[in-house]
């Protein structure tokens, strides 16, 4: 493998849970002395990307390892809402006391843009300087899950609605290449890749599966009491129907924008709410970035030298 020292102009697609892979595609790229010189990202992109630009990725991706679904069902401060079912309120008070205060985007070490999308105005709202906080919230609002951030007038969601790879904001320079992560590619080459992935097998198996089955239960009830004119197999419908058009609107954008580098992420890897599998996505973003940047490397090897 090639060890060159090379500026990166990184962006960061959603895709829920899958945004962990996020952490292993970096993790590799400075594993190869790449310099990563700005991020843009949407949704679980925007706040992998707002914690690495803000130095504190290592201790973040540390703790996401080790959650447990009772860990996540601790962290959901449900609501009864018709804009959402999750406030997020507690999430960022978690990352406030373990990781790092609120900071001012313009002050983090790179440049960081993360984007959101207005419901009143239809638009895009790009994010490139003040609260990170505000930035990463309004990104990751997936719609009918987490309540919208309310801003000047407008109600922040998801910005994977209308940009789930926000290739446009980042800010690249003239010598850095264009590597884009993107956690809706297709299966190929999937199965093959996840033979080489540890699976969990006899006890610990079936205790993921009985955790997974509670916390399914639990959020079941929560509609069935607290929300009766909605059924939770309902919202998850709506969830596969967005993760599909923002695989559409991501083919898109990269067709448009010809990325030196496009790091696919099959989108059958996780579900958007398998958080509790992050050390396995995290692994496989790694070693699906190993493919990438060896396929890439060896091209441009090949091309110096003709």
């Amino acid at each position: 493998m090639s060890h060159m020292k090379q500026k990166v102009a990184l962006v960061l697609g959603s895709g829920g849970a899958r945004g962990l892979a996020h952490i292993g595609v970096i993790e590799e790229l400075e594993a190869r002395g790449y310099e990563i010189s700005s991020v843009a990202g949407t949704s679980m992109g925007a706040m992998i990307g707002g914690f690495y630009a803000a130095g504190v990725l290592e201790p973040f991706a540390k703790r996401m390892c080790s959650l447990t679904t009772r860990d996540l069902w601790h962290y959901m401060d449900l609501t009864i809402s018709s804009r959402g079912f999750v406030k997020g309120d507690r999430i960022f008070k978690i990352i406030h006391e373990e990781f790092t205060h609120d900071v001012n985007i313009e002050k983090l070490r790179i440049p960081f843009t993360a984007v959101a999308t207005d419901l009143v105005s239809h638009e895009l709202e790009v994010f490139d300087k003040g609260s990170l906080f505000t930035a990463v919230r309004a990104s990751i609002s997936v719609p009918d899950v987490f309540t919208p951030v309310e801003l000047d007038k407008k109600r922040l969601v998801d910005g994977g609605v209308i940009s789930p790879i926000p290739i446009p904001y980042v800010k690249r320079r003239n010598d850095d290449i264009l590597v884009v992560v993107n956690l809706s590619g297709d299966d190929r080459g999937y199965e093959s890749h996840s033979k080489k992935t540890p699976r969990k097998f006899g006890h610990e198996a079936r205790k993921k599966e009985e955790e997974k089955h509670t916390l399914h239960q639990k959020l079941a009830q929560f509609f069935t009491f607290q929300m009766p004119g909605i059924k939770f197999d309902y919202l998850e419908t709506i969830g596969e129907t967005f993760e599909l058009m923002q695989r559409e609107i991501a083919a898109l954008t990269i067709q448009n924008h010809q990325p030196d580098i496009v790091i696919n992420i099959p989108f059958q890897l996780a579900t958007p709410w398998e958080f509790d599998r992050s050390a396995e996505i995290r692994a496989t973003g790694r070693e699906i970035a190993i493919s990438a940047l060896d396929a890439w490397e060896e091209k441009r090897l090949i091309k110096s030298a003709g």
